[in-house]
């Protein structure tokens, strides 16, 4: 993980299945885009949000899954669920907290820091960005809408630090942007800063 400075540190908050079969014109209107996201020209974004980028297992799905917001807490677990569309393309993905302060400031709501089986990123996973998202997952990055006053200004200022997924590629700039999101947003605050990881099929 040789994204992260010496003070941060991860912690592996859970796995699920997001899908790859929703044509991204048809999740994405033009509309859609101009409220929504910084960067130009992104095909598909994706992000730790299910109503940004949707899972295959819905609100309702029965059973246990762990302790944070729709994830898995364990990957074997999720892959072996029964009543899963697995017929339809879709990639697993795992999702970690990124912290400066030893993962001390969750809210109530969460992050939970619980043991999670794999307990860590492999090395053959890929890494897809950094996204800023409330406890719940709510992403403050793609779904927490920019108005016309200061869309121009934000788009200016943060969208060449967003990569092909409308996720951040540094660190520091998602530190910077959470800031940004705490303000913007009180009401979800306070944003956390999520790893997003591409799980290889087994």
């Amino acid at each position: 993980m040789t994204y992260q400075a010496p003070a941060m540190r991860e912690a592996l908050l859970g796995f699920d299945l997001r899908e790859l079969f929703i044509p991204p014109d048809t999740a994405w209107s033009a509309e859609r885009r101009a409220t929504y996201l910084l960067r130009e020209g992104v095909r598909k974004p994706l992000s730790v949000d299910p109503r940004v980028w949707p899972s295959l297992f819905g609100a309702d799905f029965p059973g246990r899954r762990g302790p944070n917001a729709g994830l898995w807490d364990d990957l074997s677990r999720m892959r072996k669920a029964r009543g899963v569309p697995l017929s339809k393309a879709h990639e697993a993905v795992a999702v970690g907290w990124i912290s400066a302060d030893g993962f001390s400031t969750a809210s109530p709501l969460g992050p939970f820091q619980e043991r999670m089986d794999p307990p860590t990123a492999s090395d053959d996973w890929s890494f897809l960005g950094f996204d800023v998202a409330d406890a719940g997952f709510i992403s403050g990055l793609t779904n927490c809408g920019y108005v016309a006053g200061e869309r121009d200004g934000l788009r200016a200022t943060w969208s060449p630090a967003l990569n092909v997924h409308h996720l951040f590629s540094g660190l520091d700039e998602a530190f910077a942007f959470k800031a940004v999101a705490d303000r913007r947003v009180p009401e979800h605050a306070p944003f956390f800063v999520y790893s997003l990881w591409l799980i290889p099929r087994p």
